[in-house]
């Protein structure tokens, strides 16, 4: 449901602003996309009643993947499958489905669930021999696949690992692995991208998401979403992150400047330093504690990443590098220092184990940490095993990094995670599981308070994309991006915040999903 109303006032609800000057109101008013005041209607406007609903500068999610988002809702959804043999049937039916030699995807799926907690054995997938199957990680750095999709791709019978890159079972490829077995998968058509983006924004203003910052976009999502946009048929804001491995585009869009058409724009460049902790493939600086004689993996050399770098910072583009491990947010923090600029804004994406000394590092070199909350509550149970003890006061320190005056641009990763806000904020505010696992929260000294959390996903994730002068807040002169909220997420039961429900998401003032 799209509404589309020049002026109106919105009346009689809990709108909190995040504006010092007036930070709660019952009104605003919209004109022509901005809002034109706070707490003052204007009489020859049409005024629609909040009902005492809660509204909300608009909600962002600062790290977000459209394409896949929509591409994995047509794939095997593997997410919370606690067996092999779910997931052996799961594929069999999918086969069943498509017919032989035909691809077969499916994403999500976590060993950690699993009885056994091991990777599975290569004789599982290769039962099916006319389809090529590649099953994604839940945490996207590791896939499963079989035979007939090895023997498609350019590894021999040999199965060398690359670097940056590890192959277990001859079935699990990890980082730098995967790349030979993605490059036999069809190309993604412009009209499949499109119709998956259209999906997750469908999807994303359900959850109340005005805006996401888009992590990694090739030739093809950025041709779709400026079709899209020029189209109009991009109802939500999108801030892209170009892929630094796709060099031509890097390269063009460096060249030209800062890019915007509507409600799409780019400037800033994503590079990835490490892999994941799920899959061991995050850089430590020490051993994994249930694999001593490895640390992980960095993916690309410190040249390469030094030249991307370099670029952005001639180009004054904003560098956005994926790092988890503690190694590799230190590898990040090295190269960030050496080209720090003022105001240059450069982020972390993650930030997700770091040490104390590289904490103070990022607050003088002014780095921002775009975190997500679910990725602590979503990992915190087998933590302990990964990273031993001593090491896992490291993991997802919000409240220090905030006590440094550092703002963290908040998201979710999704699909990785659910992608809704609810989820996140409630993750930051409690650091439990949804059945309130455990009592008092994981580390708990790292939890938010509850403005700070809804700041991660409106005002910081507006200072992490340059636009805290014109959203995030709720201020005259400042775009009507706005979500309504049947309950006040800043004073109810924490368990009640996972059962909100959004009213309506408002872009540039226009009602793109209502249920008032």
């Amino acid at each position: 449901m799209r509404i589309n109303n020049n002026n109106y006032n919105l009346i009689n609800g809990n709108i909190i602003t995040l504006n010092n000057i007036v930070p709660v109101a019952n009104s605003i008013t919209i004109n022509n996309g901005k809002i034109e005041s706070i707490n003052s209607p204007n009489n020859s406007y049409k005024s629609i009643d909040l009902n005492q609903n809660t509204l909300l500068p608009g909600l962002v999610d600062a790290h977000f993947h459209l394409a896949n988002f929509g591409k994995r809702l047509e794939m095997i959804n593997l997410k919370k499958i606690n067996s092999i043999n779910q997931v052996y049937q799961l594929v069999k039916d999918k086969v069943k489905e498509v017919g032989p030699n035909c691809f077969v995807h499916g994403f999500g799926w976590d060993q950690t669930l699993w009885e056994n907690q091991e990777y599975p054995s290569k004789e599982v997938l290769n039962k099916f021999q006319d389809n090529p199957i590649i099953l994604t990680r839940i945490d996207g750095h590791s896939l499963w696949t079989n035979e007939a999709a090895i023997k498609r791709s350019s590894y021999n019978e040999t199965l060398l690992s690359p670097m940056g890159g590890e192959i277990i079972n001859d079935c699990i490829f990890i980082d730098n692995a995967m790349n030979p077995i993605r490059k036999i998968i069809p190309e993604n058509s412009n009209e499949d991208t499109k119709r998956w983006i259209q999906t997750a924004c469908d999807k994303a203003m359900k959850y109340g998401i005005t805006n996401v910052h888009d992590a990694w976009q090739d030739p093809i999502i950025f041709n779709s979403i400026n079709d899209l946009a020029n189209d109009n048929n991009l109802p939500i804001r999108c801030y892209g992150m170009i892929g630094s491995s796709h060099l031509d585009l890097v390269s063009k869009v460096l060249d030209n400047g800062h890019y915007l058409n509507k409600n799409y724009t780019v400037r800033a460049v994503k590079a990835f330093i490490d892999g994941a902790l799920g899959s061991r493939g995050a850089a430590l600086l020490e051993p994994y504690s249930d694999c001593p004689n490895s640390c992980g993996l960095t993916l690309i050399t410190y040249e390469e990443f030094q030249e991307i770098a370099l670029r952005c910072a001639e180009a004054n583009f904003q560098l956005c590098t994926h790092a988890i491990g503690d190694k590799g947010n230190r590898m990040v923090i090295d190269v960030y220092a050496e080209n720090y600029k003022k105001d240059y804004r450069w982020r972390i994406e993650h930030a997700q184990m770091i040490t104390y000394k590289d904490m103070l590092r990022c607050q003088e070199f002014e780095i921002v940490p775009s975190m997500q909350p679910s990725h602590c509550t979503s990992d915190m149970r087998w933590m302990k095993d990964r990273i031993g003890d001593h090491r896992t006061h490291r993991i997802s320190r919000w409240k220090t990094f905030t006590e440094l005056g550092l703002k963290i641009p908040g998201g979710s990763d999704c699909p990785i995670e659910d992608g809704n806000p609810m989820f996140e904020y409630y993750a930051a505010i409690t650091r439990q599981d949804h059945n309130g696992w455990p009592e008092n929260g994981w580390h708990n000294e790292e939890t938010l308070d509850r403005m700070s959390a809804l700041k991660m996903f409106t005002q910081w994730a507006a200072y992490g994309e340059f636009s805290e002068n014109k959203r995030g807040t709720i201020e005259s002169g400042f775009d009507a991006d706005l979500t309504i909220l049947n309950n006040d997420i800043t004073q109810c039961e924490p368990s009640e915040i996972l059962d909100t429900e959004v009213v309506s998401t408002i872009v540039g003032g226009e009602f793109i999903y209502s249920t008032l």
